[in-house]
């Protein structure tokens, strides 16, 4: 109540002073709800607080946990064709209500992620080198323009630029925009050949849209594949795009669902990042890097375990991915940690997209426990050790 929220006081500050809080509720009662409905001030004041520990919060400033990246979501191909399509007013305000500063109206994000080549809500099937058997890589398309003309580029510049300007605005000197890119599969032709599947004439075939079992990636073709990440890193840089930041070596190693997909095993992971992906990156992008797994929580602590055994590849990796698909899991999160302290947990794709609600439809409870569970997950995974939470699509 408003009377307990006046008296409230912080322990363990150093300061004597008290500080008037604003705060705002998004609350719901029955159908009824109130979005951002603006509260009664209320104050904290440092000191003892004998008696009112109900009251109370205590910080300790010696105990520290994970340094935070930000939140965000995904510049997906359909997200950016979707973009393209509204007028510039419309196009500028997506672009201020995603990464603008809170104190402007904005969610101030600053971490997203970008697909590789294609990916599951792109027009079509994609990559930027088709050319069968090109080792090398002579072929590769240095200038990414299928992301250029889709409107990848423009609306990750866009972006960038908004941070960079939220920055100066607000006193917060080198603020930049963060990417995670992620690979929903390599070109078809460095994966090995999917067999007794439709399609198949008995010599087995290769797609991007389905995977081999146990891992889809052609051995063969792990030093091109590892090469592949350096050229599109160095294509996008000749864009302008200077957020990248990190890498996943595969969305979603365990599924193999009917769109670009490549099946992993966590020995094959770490054995294709300490052998290839990591001294290539190293090499020729040695800011960037890479987590591993990037697949549902359920899982994520065998694939530390498995990652991290693998010493070579463990000093390359920066931690492990997850997605919300499978449920919170917290134990595994937990897990996942203690395999190695020192290694993040990042939170890199959630989408509660069954069916199409949306707010301004009737029926408050088909849309409410959708944004709870979303809540919930952020929430949790904060709790539980994450560096950061990207959302799904930007736009749809």
């Amino acid at each position: 109540n408003e009377s307990a929220r006046s008296r409230m006081m912080i322990l363990a500050s150093a300061s004597s002073a008290s500080v008037q809080v604003s705060w705002t509720q998004t609350a719901r009662l029955g159908e009824k709800v109130t979005l951002l409905e603006d509260q009664t001030p209320f104050v904290l004041s440092s000191g003892a607080c004998d008696g009112c520990p109900d009251r109370a919060i205590s910080v300790d400033s010696k105990q520290t946990f994970q340094t935070f990246e930000g939140f965000g979501g995904a510049f997906t191909q359909a997200s950016a064709v979707n973009w393209r399509k509204l007028n510039a007013t419309g196009q500028a305000e997506l672009i201020r209500a995603y990464f603008a500063d809170p104190a402007d109206g904005g969610l101030g994000y600053t971490l997203c992620r970008v697909p590789i080549n294609s990916c599951d809500f792109s027009p079509e099937s994609y990559t930027f080198d088709d050319v069968e058997g090109d080792v090398a890589l002579e072929h590769f398309d240095s200038t990414v323009q299928k992301d250029v003309d889709l409107g990848m580029i423009d609306m990750i510049l866009a972006a960038e630029a908004a941070v960079e300007a939220r920055g100066e605005s607000h006193g917060v000197r080198g603020l930049k925009l963060k990417l995670l890119a992620s690979p929903w599969s390599p070109p078809a032709w460095m994966k090995l050949p999917m067999k007794g599947v439709y399609g198949d004439p008995g010599e087995g075939i290769r797609t991007m849209t389905g995977s081999a079992k146990p891992f889809g990636l052609d051995p063969d073709y792990q030093a091109s594949w590892a090469n592949y990440f350096g050229k599109w890193l160095a294509a996008y840089k000749a864009r302008g795009v200077d957020s990248l930041w990190a890498v996943t070596v595969q969305n979603e190693p365990e599924a193999s669902p009917g769109w670009e997909s490549c099946l992993w095993t966590p020995e094959y992971m770490a054995k294709f990042v300490a052998e290839h992906l990591g001294p290539t990156l190293k090499a020729t992008h040695p800011e960037i890097k890479i987590f591993g797994f990037d697949h549902n929580k359920d899982h994520v602590a065998e694939w530390a375990d498995g990652l991290y055994k693998n010493k070579t590849a463990a000093d390359y990796f920066t931690g492990v991915a997850v997605h919300w698909y499978g449920g919170l899991n917290t134990e595994n999160l937990q897990k996942a940690h203690e395999v190695d302290p020192t290694k993040s947990i990042l939170g890199s794709e959630a989408c509660n997209c069954v069916g199409h609600v949306v707010l301004q439809q009737d029926g408050v409870s088909s849309w409410w426990t959708r944004a709870e569970r979303l809540s919930l997950d952020i929430l949790e995974d904060l709790k539980w050790w994450a560096v950061g939470w990207i959302d799904w699509n930007l736009l749809v």
